[in-house]
């Protein structure tokens, strides 16, 4: 019973803790992110991934025999400063987004989709081949360390183009000329209040508070269903390969992460429901039958809830629409936060938007508890 117990616990576990560090310095970095420049923060997070990237991949090939306490120890640290400086880099690219039209905004979160995409079939692919899995790690990791080092590479050449300089400059209330000629003409104490630091957000806020909501409910209940739900669920193939090796790498993480993309992808052409539809909250609402839907796919004959979607394909579709449903609503909502508020906020209103993000993915992480216990 007590293995059990903590076989349950270690998925939520997991999710939990990679998340608390990302929601907590998303946050920071909304409150603070006009106290540091924008391309200090990008470049020096992206560099501290880049080496602690590198550490991990050269952990992969360590002996761990013997020590195993302080391995475990070095690898939680790695994680929290990995996590801590990748939502300072997120929370800076969405920034960065939120300034320049909306389909680079959508750019961007099919990019962050394709991440996933890639690491699932690389799962896949490794164990069609029979690779270790110290040697699929360390090939994992290499390849992102590369990836990430190209993308320091690719953001150092396009801050330095004209195309750039032209939307990131315009934003900036100092080189505008028609917000600096109305900030002169105001008072001291109206131009103070209007620029203490808790009015700021607040004013934000109250503009995009209903996207900035939709965002952490889809990612609610994203984190509370997956993978801490759906790495219960069971084949009932009678093939044995599919049933025991292939179905969570391809019917979970291939199909959600492929599904995810295609939903951000689609989000750029269509943008429909149009910014401020209700119709967008709605879906975002109807989210919420994923977690039982999951609950009854097959699992475990032992648990106290019954299985009724048995059948494999049953799973598959209730996945690919509950991915679709992750890419399509949180592109829009990431998408229409920043443009529902004046060019001088759209780079506060989007790290506001990014923290909203992480806020549902630690909500999720956490009642994800609740649900890897009771299923």
């Amino acid at each position: 019973m007590e293995r059990t117990f903590l076989q349950n616990l270690y998925v939520p576990m997991q999710v939990c803790f990679s998340q608390i560090p990302n929601f907590v310095f998303l946050f920071i970095n909304m409150l603070f992110s006009h106290k540091i420049p924008l391309r200090v923060r990008l470049l020096t997070s992206l560099t501290l991934m880049i080496l602690l990237f590198s550490v991990t991949t050269a952990l992969t090939q360590v002996n761990t025999d013997g020590w195993q306490t302080g391995f475990f120890a070095i690898t939680i640290i790695v994680i929290f400063f990995i996590n801590s400086s990748g939502a300072i880099f997120q929370g800076g690219l969405f920034g960065v987004a939120g300034l320049f039209p909306e389909r680079f905004m959508t750019a961007v979160m099919s990019g962050q989709a394709i991440g996933g995409v890639f690491a699932s079939a690389a799962r896949i692919v490794s164990l069609s081949v029979g690779a270790a899995d110290a040697t699929s790690a360390f090939i994992y990791f290499m390849v992102a360390v590369a990836v990430m080092i190209l993308t320091m590479g690719g953001y150092v050449y396009m801050s330095k183009t004209d195309f750039y300089k032209y939307y990131v400059n315009r934003q900036d209330p100092i080189t505008n000329d028609a917000d600096q000629s109305e900030k002169l003409s105001k008072g001291p104490a109206e131009e103070e209040e209007k620029g203490s630091f808790l009015s700021g957000h607040l004013e934000i806020m109250k503009e995009i508070w209903p996207v900035a909501l939709s965002v952490t409910g889809v990612f609610f209940v994203t984190l509370a269903a997956f993978p801490v739900l759906c790495v219960k669920v069971m084949s009932t193939s009678s093939n044995d390969t599919w049933r025991n090796i292939y179905f969570q790498p391809v019917a979970t993480f291939l199909l959600f992460n492929v599904g995810d993309y295609v939903g951000r992808l689609s989000a750029g052409f269509i943008l429909w429901p149009r910014k401020g539809s209700w119709i967008l909250y709605l879906f975002v609402l109807l989210r919420l039958v994923f977690i039982p839907l999951f609950l009854l796919c097959n699992h475990d004959p032992k648990s106290n809830i019954p299985s009724v979607f048995t059948h494999d394909a049953w799973y598959i579709i209730i996945m690919l629409l509950f991915s679709l449903s992750n890419g399509y609503c949180s592109s829009l909502a990431m998408t229409y936060g920043p443009k529902l508020v004046s060019e001088s906020k759209a780079e506060k209103a989007s790290s506001m938007m990014a923290a909203m993000l992480g806020l549902g993915l630690l909500l999720g992480g956490v009642s994800s508890f609740g649900f890897g216990l009771i299923s």
